[in-house]
């Protein structure tokens, strides 16, 4: 019997018997189909974190000191802003590196309060983080500099504050302090944004030496920065860990935070995920399996006579065995290639909704038609093999 005659005799039985047939695949497709989709949704879903990361700035760290169990207070020295100075002298493959110091505190305006996270950094804090002005603009370096009482506020401390007024060029009183907004920052989206701690998007930014004049304090809670490279990211994070201790007289006392470790996360949480998801996939298969294997058994028991009469004719074991376990493929086949339309077309749409770039991975789509002929040899077998043992005279003979 050539292959030609096998698959037409394949597909005829098949489609005598089409509601059988469609509700024997059921669980190929739906099994291959989450398959493809999960390992799509997957890859997009990595790609469109790195691509949220890579928009924030993959380069960019914070450092700080450690604090001591819950009570958020630093164990050993500080920071200061002369370390920030010896950091950004020591360590040529630094671009950016500046002070940040943040109180907690009510702020006031006409009588009405609100409290936010007061940030007292510098000019450079804005492009650092990436942060856009939705109104006004960020405090210069001439302000910087001579500790001007200005204030860039967020879109929560405008709505709180103003309404749908304009708050350029009103006061808001910090510490019974005057100090002029100038701008407004759009609604923080970075990846930093999960770092600050207080109230959601509740911040209000000043000139360094403002912040330390208005609070009495000159201490830095942490030094942010970037490199040029993002190659150069893990050398320098370790080098100013060790520059820090070296200076303070301490030992392991400085922690860093970066956009890397945020990456490192997220594509662990995500292999978890699609891991899980792949292995429930994995048994809705071999459910499948079980199906096709239960209907070719079936199968070869209504066809007993058709079988004793072909070997009646000439037709010999390897003959019937390759019909069915053909038939076994075929049907496997089919339901593979249908799953994986279903799996693409669900990705497709999922990306679609969730603004992820759809990414087709043609390592799963090979090897869910590779999985798929798999099944039907390995379940189509026994039927296959029980087929071909039958005794003609009494295949014939059966009832």
């Amino acid at each position: 019997m050539s292959l030609l005659e096998g698959l037409r005799g394949a597909l005829f039985s098949l489609r005598t018997n089409k509601l059988r047939t469609g509700l024997t695949m059921l669980g190929i497709i739906i099994g291959i189909a989450a398959v493809i989709a999960v390992v799509t949704i997957g890859l997009g879903g990595k790609a469109a974190i790195m691509l949220e990361m890579e928009k924030n700035g993959i380069n960019l760290f914070i450092l700080y000191p450690k604090s001591a169990g819950q009570t958020g207070e630093s164990v050993g020295s500080g920071l200061t802003i002369q370390d920030g100075e010896s950091l950004r002298r020591a360590l040529t493959q630094v671009k950016t590196l500046i002070p940040t110091s943040v109180e907690y505190t009510a702020l006031e305006v006409n009588q009405k309060r609100s409290s936010a996270m007061i940030v007292g950094t510098t000019p450079e804090f804005a492009d650092l983080r990436r942060r856009e002005i939705a109104n006004g603009r960020y405090f210069s370096e001439e302000e910087f500099s001579a500790d001007r009482r200005v204030v860039v506020i967020d879109q929560t401390l405008t709505e709180d504050f103003f309404g749908a007024g304009n708050p350029l060029g009103q006061q808001v009183i910090i510490q019974n302090v005057p100090c002029r907004v100038i701008g407004v920052l759009a609604k923080d989206e970075s990846a930093f944004a999960q770092f600050d701690m207080g109230p959601k998007n509740a911040f209000a930014y000043i000139p360094w030496g403002s912040w330390s004049d208005i609070f009495q304090s000159t201490r830095v809670d942490q030094l942010e920065g970037a490199t040029y490279r993002e190659a150069d990211l893990k050398g320098t994070i370790a080098s100013a860990q060790r520059l820090l201790n070296v200076r303070h007289g301490t030992m392991d006392q400085y922690e860093v935070y970066n956009v890397q470790q945020l990456v490192q996360s997220a594509n662990q949480i995500t292999r978890i995920l699609t891991s899980f998801i792949g292995l429930v996939a994995g048994i809705s298969l071999l459910v499948g399996g079980i199906g096709i294997m239960n209907i070719m058994l079936v199968s070869v028991t209504e066809r007993t006579r058709e079988i004793g009469l072909r070997k009646a004719v000439g037709a010999k074991e390897r003959d019937i065995l390759a019909q069915f376990l053909l038939e076994a493929i075929v049907l496997s086949l089919i339901g593979g290639i249908l799953g994986i339309a279903l799996g693409i077309g669900s990705a497709q749409l999922v990306a679609y909704l969730l603004h992820w770039p759809p990414l087709l991975s043609g390592w799963a789509i090979f090897s869910a038609v590779t999985f798929s002929i798999g099944v039907g040899l390995f379940f189509g077998f026994y039927p296959a093999l029980k087929a071909a043992k039958l005794e003609p005279m009494a295949a014939l003979r059966y009832e």
